[in-house]
């Protein structure tokens, strides 16, 4: 099986490229459109399209496509729908460096991967709400409605498009429990906190790995704040939106001073590692691998992606998704913040309506995708379940130079004959944009737009404000700092000039918002 590996985001599709059908508007793969995927004639006029590949997908493989490959697919697209799609390989490790030389130049180029804080804000990409209209129907149809927040970070406060979304925003982290182990200690999934701390006790007192080695909960201060935290606010973790209508850090929100007071009291309790704080994600790989690990609130692919290796060892293993865990203010997953990157075409692109036609044939129905991302199906890769969209790679000989950008509403779509995806692939199913079990942050909606440099140039020691918060919240889940200094804390960031960075935000809410 040699379908090769790329990630979630960015591409949302570079985490793994991946999984779950259903996710999109109607069935997402077959629009009854008929405008957007046209045969060329034999008389028809091949057009062409300069595509930069800096979507991620190569950059991440270390294996070239045959070039005769590449001409064969070339060659089929070219066959249904008239266009040569011409691709521009970056250099490794500059591919930055190469774009900004060709959008500076006369050299041709329509499409490639760009932001809004980079490529928009600098003039370098032309608005599409009107290619879009015009040529794009399919592209709209295949996003759902769930997903709206990635087109709005593409958009400008006067309605313009300026890219097409690669990622949704997503759940990543999670609460994950062995459940092998729940059953051996005859113990039910946990769906509140008070369960899910008797849970913790009982891993630690039965200790089901053996020789002391079991450890109840495997977390780190970002996954506690993406994958807990909400459960003890009324909004998801971010910044938020006072009564006094000033913006503030979740530092000030009264419900996560409970939060960091549960972690600490379970931290005291023996229930969080030791080393939960100082370990980076390959010392929590090796954890989850030497089973030891009975819980963790951690990023999903941490256990997901590792548990098929654990299972060499412990066939038995399994770890789910606490699916239906709440905290007393409800959900504890916060969802991640929206991107503001995507699919963009060049201001000087010379046939900006082509660009925009390929695109939508790719957005149009799935195979056409997997033609430009896998290569010709039967000899590039195949289909071992074609109802259900598992494939399998036949070999290496085209990794996907084609692609007009990546996207996560397909991402969702199919999975990779492979049981070691097979954990992944199920959280993405049934999780990972699953709006139904987590809490947006309080400025999810507008934060975005935020002028970020505008912010650091009034708050010169915003880095010193978030070192500190990070260090100090450690201190006190640790026990290094007695909660009852909770407040101290608070005051030390006023001096380390919290104000300023409150009025900073606000402005930016204000202005944002259209307020004063």
């Amino acid at each position: 099986m040699i379908l090769r590996k790329i990630g979630i985001t960015s591409a949302a599709a570079i985490a793994l490229a991946g999984a779950v059908a259903g996710c999109s508007s109607g069935d997402g793969t077959k629009p009854a459109t008929t405008s957007a995927k046209p045969e060329a004639s034999a008389a028809k006029k091949i057009e062409k399209v300069y595509v930069y590949a800096n979507f991620g997908n190569l950059a991440n493989n270390n294996t070239v496509s045959k070039p005769e490959a590449v001409e064969e697919v070339k060659k089929v697209v070219m066959d249904k729908i008239g266009i040569e799609i011409v691709p521009i390989i970056p250099p490794k490790g500059s591919e930055a460096d190469k774009l900004n030389v060709l959008l500076g130049s006369n050299e041709p180029l329509d499409i490639f991967a760009g932001s809004m804080g980079v490529h928009q804000a600098n003039g370098a990409v032309r608005p599409i709400g009107d290619l879009l209209d015009k040529y794009g129907p399919n592209i709209r149809k295949l996003w759902p409605n769930d997903w709206k927040m990635a087109w709005d970070a593409l958009t400008t406060s006067d309605g313009k498009i300026w890219g097409i979304p690669t990622g949704a925003p997503v759940a990543g982290n999670t609460v994950l429990v062995r459940e092998d182990w729940l059953k051996k200690l005859n113990l039910s999934m946990p769906k509140t906190i008070d369960e899910y701390e008797a849970v913790l006790k009982a891993f630690k007192d039965q200790d089901p790995a053996g020789s002391g080695q079991t450890i109840p909960l495997l977390t780190d201060l970002a996954s506690l704040h993406g994958g807990f935290a909400a459960g003890f606010m009324d909004v998801g973790y971010g910044n938020w939106l006072d009564k006094d209508g000033k913006v503030k850090p979740p530092q000030l929100h009264p419900g996560y001073r409970d939060f960091v007071a549960k972690m600490a009291d379970w931290y005291k309790k023996g229930y969080i590692f030791k080393e939960a704080f100082s370990s980076n994600r390959t010392r929590q790989i090796e954890l989850v691998k030497q089973n030891r690990v009975a819980s963790g609130v951690l990023w999903n692919t941490t256990v997901t992606a590792n548990e098929y290796l654990l299972r060499q060892n412990v066939p038995e293993a399994k770890y789910t998704v606490a699916a239906d865990l709440k905290g007393p203010a409800g959900h504890i997953t916060s969802l991640g913040a929206v991107g503001t990157s995507g699919i963009m075409i060049n201001k000087n692109a010379k046939n900006p309506e082509a660009a925009m036609k390929l695109i939508d044939w790719v957005h149009s129905d799935i195979e056409n995708y997997f033609l430009l991302f896998f290569g010709i199906e039967g000899k590039h890769w195949k289909y071992t379940d074609k109802s259900k969209r598992i494939i399998e790679g036949l070999n290496t000989d085209y990794m996907g130079d084609l692609i007009p950008g990546l996207t996560f509403a397909y991402t969702v779509q199919y999975e990779k004959n492979d049981p070691s995806f097979g954990p992944q692939f199920d959280y993405i199913r049934k999780y990972i944009t699953n709006m139904d079990r987590v809490k947006k942050s309080a400025l999810a909606d507008v934060e975005f737009r935020f002028d970020t440099k505008a912010i650091n140039e009034k708050v010169p020691t915003s880095g010193d404000i978030t070192r500190m918060i990070e260090q100090e919240t450690i201190k006190f889940i640790t026990g290094a700092r007695p909660m009852e200094e909770y407040g101290k804390f608070l005051d030390e960031l006023n001096k380390a000039g919290l104000d300023k960075w409150i009025e900073a935000y606000t402005a930016e809410y204000n202005r944002v918002k259209g307020t004063k």
